[in-house]
């Protein structure tokens, strides 16, 4: 098959037609990844679910803004833009399909106030930080970023994955497609949190697949989707 037919092979792998039998077969996977010895653990401070601006204002004021500034975010700031993320009696800040939540999320952090520089995991259900790695070599980081604009005056770097399998096992083959809509949503939700701190945020359009897994350190059949870059 040519390299061109590769997306749309997938489209048709994952369409349903009528009459067609719903894949799935109630196989329980967990929606959440934990590690049993992180090197640290960060504990976020509770996060507001209140106040703050209100929501059509906000909506309009959303557009992607490059950090300007080597400035330090707080565990503040990463306790609110994660919230949408973490686990609220089953439940997060976006829809998933089947409740599968094929979505992981990772920081890899630069400049935050009482917090090593290092590979950070957010653990979903205890709202926390675990820290995998130390720091990267930071030229590597941003070649890997493609020397995106403004890649060097982050504080942190949110990079969200996907677990396919999770959707797969729930849903057939068309897990694929929802695992990357899930992670669409990941993203503009935690975008939009940044946006309402005032917080500089914009997405890494391009990034090297490979470099990006080492980093994190990614096991195989988890794929990191976005990245996005978030400082002041």
């Amino acid at each position: 098959m040519k390299k061109k037919d590769f997306g749309h092979a997938f489209l048709a792998y994952t369409r349903l037609s009528p009459g067609q039998a719903l894949p799935g077969n109630g196989q329980r996977v967990p929606t959440a990844k934990v590690y049993a010895s992180p090197l640290e653990t960060v504990d976020l401070p509770e996060a507001r679910k209140s106040g703050g601006p209100q929501t059509w204002r906000l909506m309009a004021q959303l557009r992607a803004q490059t950090p300007e500034l080597e400035l330090t975010l707080t565990p503040g700031d990463l306790a609110q833009m994660l919230l949408p993320l973490s686990d609220r009696d089953g439940r997060r800040g976006y829809l998933s399909s089947a409740g599968a939540y094929p979505v992981e999320a990772y920081l890899v952090v630069r400049r935050v106030q009482d917090t090593f520089p290092g590979v950070y995991h957010y653990a979903v259900k205890a709202h926390q930080l675990e820290q995998i790695a130390p720091c990267p070599d930071w030229a590597a980081w941003e070649a890997a970023l493609a020397d995106a604009v403004g890649v060097g005056l982050a504080g942190v770097y949110l990079v969200l994955t996907a677990v396919p399998a999770r959707s797969v096992a729930r849903l057939g083959p068309r897990g694929y497609r929802q695992a990357l809509l899930e992670a669409g949503k990941a993203a503009h939700a935690t975008f939009t949190a940044a946006v309402a701190l005032g917080l500089a945020a914009r997405e890494a359009e391009w990034f090297y697949d490979e470099s990006v897994a080492q980093v994190l350190g990614l096991p195989e059949g988890e794929y990191p989707v976005a990245v996005v870059i978030v400082g002041r």
